[in-house]
C-alpha cells in the first residue's frame, strides 16, 4: 500500500509541473497514463481499479503496470481479502489484454495522459521497472 501511495503521489506531484525541461538527446519519448476502470460485480471489483500505462515510442513498448493483481486460486481468497491478509502483486499486461478483460465485463476504462516532463516520465518508468522484479512485486495492502 505504501508503494502505491508513494507512486500515486509522485504521479500527481509531477503532473502539475508544466515547466518544459531540457533532457539529454539520448533520452526516450515516454508517455505515462493513468487508467481508471469502473466498478465491477465481484466483491473485489466493487470500487473499481486503476493502473498505469507506459508508452515508450523510442523503445516501441506499450505496457500496463497493474498494481492489485492476486491469486484467484487461493482457497481462502475471500477470507483473506476481507481480513486484509491477501498478498497482491504488480503485474504487467499488454494494453489489448487489459482492455479486453474489462470490456468483457462491461466495465469502462478511462485513460488520462499525465502532463509530465520527460525526466519525470523516465523516473516513473524506471521505478516501475524496478518494482516489477520478483523480489519487489508482492506486497500486502495494509
Amino acid at each position: 500500500m505504501k508503494k502505491i501511495f508513494l507512486l500515486v503521489n509522485l504521479c500527481f506531484a509531477v503532473c502539475f509541473n508544466r515547466q518544459q525541461k531540457l533532457f539529454a538527446q539520448n533520452s526516450t519519448r515516454i508517455r505515462i497514463s493513468l487508467l481508471t476502470c469502473s466498478p465491477g460485480e465481484e466483491l473485489y471489483a466493487s470500487f473499481g481499479h486503476s493502473a498505469l500505462r507506459v508508452i515508450d515510442s523510442n523503445a516501441v513498448t506499450d505496457i500496463i503496470y497493474n498494481y492489485g493483481t492476486f491469486d484467484f486460486d487461493d482457497p481462502a481468497f475471500y477470507s483473506k481479502f476481507v481480513r486484509g491478509k491477501l498478498f497482491y502483486a504488480l503485474s504487467i499486461e499488454r494494453p489489448e489484454d487489459f482492455l479486453y478483460s474489462y470490456h468483457a465485463e462491461n466495465r469502462s476504462v478511462t485513460e488520462q495522459v499525465l502532463d509530465i516532463a520527460q525526466p519525470e516520465a523516465l523516473a516513473i518508468k524506471h521505478f516501475l521497472a524496478e518494482n516489477i522484479k520478483e523480489e519487489k512485486r508482492w506486497y500486502k495492502y495494509d
